[in-house]
């Protein structure tokens, strides 16, 4: 899992899955979604999501009090909010 910072947007990239978010990952994800300029989460470029992409997600949410916006939710995550009953949470 990559994560970063360009023009208010955090690109997120590669695998993210539970193998692959290390603390180190998560770390750096978690420490970008505080900053004050980090706006929109793009996941364009994830190639394997499972529930710790989910689990991501909420955290972005949770940080940003709900003020970030989601763009290009890989389906895998899609179908996991809706069977955790949090696609209102996730899907824009």
């Amino acid at each position: 899992m990559n994560s970063e910072l360009r023009d208010s947007v955090l690109y997120l990239s590669g695998n993210i899955t539970a193998q692959t978010v290390t603390d180190a990952a998560y770390r750096q994800f978690e420490q970008l979604c505080r900053l004050k300029e980090t706006s929109t989460l793009d996941l364009s470029n994830v190639s394997r999501a499972d529930s710790a992409c989910v689990s991501l997600l909420l955290t972005a949410l949770r940080l940003k009090n709900k003020a970030v916006e989601l763009h290009h939710i890989p389906e895998s995550v899609r179908a996991l909010a809706d069977l955790y009953e949090i696609k209102d949470w996730v899907n824009p």
